[in-house]
This record gives structure tokens, sequence and C-alpha cells, in this order.
């Protein structure tokens, strides 16, 4: 800039003064050196300037030109963010997950919680959906109803027919290799102290249940807590047989037919909530409400479905299973696993019954398979399979038999 001026005054000076021609010749020589002089100068100045305050502007263009530093850490950081965060959506980012600074990483933390919480969504509308298959389930299960006492009459000699051959004598027994009593229409199992139970116990809940709808109990048993069996083996049971006490309980284990089927429709109300809570699968748990619903609405007696539970259970036992030889899968064989085996969506009540008593037969073939021990019982399992065709009013009378031999087995599959 003072060259510059320096240059214009002599420029001016040469103008306006009349010199002969050499001297004019030597002075524009002498400004041209000026002038050159001055715009070195003036570079000299503005390069000192530059050195010592550099512009925003001129940053960027230095770090261009100047050759990469040394250390990959220092060198990170003078990255212009713009450029970082346009290349973060791109592959940049999970290139550099592994190597980044410090604060880097802390930016794809923040959307973390958002992905711990995204799994949490179907938990909670898998819950709902567990509250839901509860709830219907609640309301297609057995009706919360007392059966008119006739019906219940003859549901339960039917039941004491299937189970004991209608003998008197056989309302209480005890089978052979079995260490508990079996007693009632349903035969109950009541143990001794001394017994190690394999099996649910029957007999007290039917007692807690007679007396909740105040049935006169005999004095020896109606006491809290339900005492456990007085006889301790088959054999103290055989030669109490005709004692005073066996008799009382025989005569009012007759008398008291029609109750202990309304305990075992009792018993089949609550069988729905223990079996959906044993199957996690929701589609399973759909397909047993729907058949289950479907078996209610066509038996207005219910004796096919509280036959069948107190027969072979509600099927949610692990140890009342076998396994089949061609899977290697255990299998059970109770009310589950029969409404499992229905497909049908047909509500015409002839065709559902026949549709459920061939499921039970497919069911209880199976357990033959599995275990061809049982082999001695298939005839009579699927004689009474047949009976859950008709209502209970359509049978016929079935003629008094011999004692069945016991069926159960242990928990581990092995007969008593």
């Amino acid at each position: 800039m003072r060259g510059h001026v320096i240059s214009q005054r002599i420029t001016s000076f040469s103008l306006n003064t009349a010199l002969p021609r050499g001297v004019l010749r030597a002075r524009r020589a002498l400004l041209l050196s000026c002038v050159v002089l001055g715009l070195a100068t003036n570079a000299r100045v503005l390069a000192a300037e530059g050195t010592e305050t550099k512009s925003p502007a001129a940053e960027p263009a230095a770090r261009d030109v100047a050759p990469p530093s040394p250390s990959p850490q220092a060198q990170k950081p003078e990255v212009p963010k713009t450029e970082v965060q346009k290349a973060e959506p791109q592959k940049v980012e999970p290139q550099k997950a592994e190597t980044g600074t410090v604060g880097r990483p802390a930016e794809p933390q923040a959307p973390a919680p958002k992905v711990v919480i995204a799994p949490a969504e179907p938990q909670k509308q898998g819950s709902k959906g567990d509250a839901r298959a509860a709830k219907d389930a609640k309301n297609l299960t057995v009706p919360q109803r007392v059966l008119p006492a006739d019906v219940a009459q003859m549901i339960g000699r039917k039941i004491w027919l299937n189970e004991a051959g209608g003998r008197r004598d056989a309302i209480t027994s005890w089978n052979a290799g079995e260490e508990f009593a079996s007693l009632g229409i349903g035969h109950f199992i009541w143990y001794p102290t001394t017994a190690k139970p394999p099996y649910e116990e029957g007999f007290p809940g039917l007692v807690a249940f007679l007396r909740k709808g105040k049935t006169p109990l005999p004095a020896w048993l109606d006491k809290t807590p339900i005492p456990a069996c007085p006889w301790t083996s088959r054999a103290d049971f055989k030669r109490n047989f005709n004692s005073p006490q066996m008799k009382q309980l025989r005569q009012f284990l007759l008398d008291t037919m029609a109750e202990q089927t309304q305990f075992l429709v009792a018993r089949a109300q609550g069988a729905m909530d223990k079996i959906l809570a044993n199957t996690p699968d929701s589609a399973e748990r759909e397909h047993i409400v729907a058949q289950y619903s479907r078996v209610v609405r066509a038996s207005e007696d219910l004796y096919p479905l509280i036959d069948y539970i107190n027969f072979k259970g509600e099927g949610t036992n692990p140890s009342e299973t076998a396994v089949d030889k061609e899977t290697g899968q255990r299998q059970g064989w109770g009310l589950k696993q029969v409404l499992l085996k229905m497909n049908g969506s047909t509500t015409e009540p002839k065709a559902v019954l026949a549709e459920y008593s061939e499921a039970v037969q497919v069911v209880l073939q199976q357990r033959v398979r599995n275990l061809p021990s049982n082999r001695i019982w298939e005839a009579g399992w699927l004689r009474r399979a047949e009976t859950y065709r008709r209502p209970i009013a359509q049978l016929e009378p079935m003629p008094e038999r011999a004692p069945r031999k016991s069926s159960r087995y242990r928990a581990d599959n092995s007969a008593y």
C-alpha cells in the first residue's frame, strides 16, 4: 500500500513538471523501480500479518496444504463436524464404531434405550394376550351351574359303573399293588399317612366340597383338618372291610352319588384354567378353548367332560406321559391332548360328540402304543369312550360286572 502511494506521488510530479527528455526518462525509470519495490514490500507485509492472525476462512485451506499429523488421535478431532455428521447415515459410522473417539460413541448410545424398550412392547402385548386368553377361557369353560338332581344322579351312577362296575362293595376299594384307598363313584384317592403320593389326592377335596354344601358327614370324618385314611395298607383295609366304620363310609358314598357328581362338575369347571396355564403357545390355547366350547355346547349334561377328566385327568402332569417310540417325544393322555386332536368346526351336537369320542379313542390308543402293558385295558377304555357319543339319558343301563384291575401307573410309568 505504501509503495503504491509513493508511485502515485512520483507519477503526478513527473507529469506536472516540464523537464528535458533525458531527465524525464531517468525519472520514469526511477519511478518504475519504486513501483516494483512498493509492490514487493506490500506482499511481505501481507504475508507477515497472515501468519500472526489466520482468518477462519483460510484455516481449512491451510489444513489441506499442511502435511498430515503423525498422531491419529490428534488428527480425528480436526475433521469438520459437518462432514462427520453427513457421513453417519452411510458406511462411515459402522466402520469407525470400534476406533472412534471417546465423545463419538456417546451419540449412537443416545437411542440405545429405544432398542431396549422395543422388545418390551411385544412382551406387553403377549401379557395382554395371555390375560385375554385366560378371560376368554373363563367365559368358555363349563358354566358355573348345578346340574338337576336327576341328571346328576344318572351321571353319578354311570361314572360308578365305569369305575367300579356298579358293585356296592366296590364303592370302597383298595386295588392290589396300590398304596391308597379308592373311594366313591370316581374312585377318589385317599392316602394313609405312611404313603408317598404319586397321584393327586381327591377324597379330602370331595369331603371339603360336601361339607361346604351342608351335606351331613360321618362324625369321624367331619374334622378339621380332614383326617388321613385310617387304614394303613391294603391288608389292613381288607381286615376292616365289614367294620362299622367301613359300612358307614360305604353307605354314605352310595347315598351321595348326585353330590359327588357336582364335585366332578366343579373340578371340570376349573380344568380349563389349569390346562391353559400349562399351554404357553397362544395358538394352542385358542384351539383348546374353541374345541372345549364346542363340547360344552353339544353336551348339556357334561358327562363326556367330567367323566374323562376323572378318568384320565387334565393332561398337564409331566409324569403322566409316555415316550413315543417314533418321535422320541413324550405324549400325555388327558383332556388337553384330546382337545388338541379335535379339528372340526361344526356345532351340530351329534357330530361334535362323535368327534370328541373318536379323539378320546385316538389318544387312548396312542397311550397303548407307548405303553404296551396297557393293552389289557384297551377294549374297556374304547367302550367307555363310545358312551361319550350320546347324552347320559340315552345310555342303556350297564349290568353289574366284576371289579376291574387298576390301570393306574406310578409317576415313572411303571405298573404297580
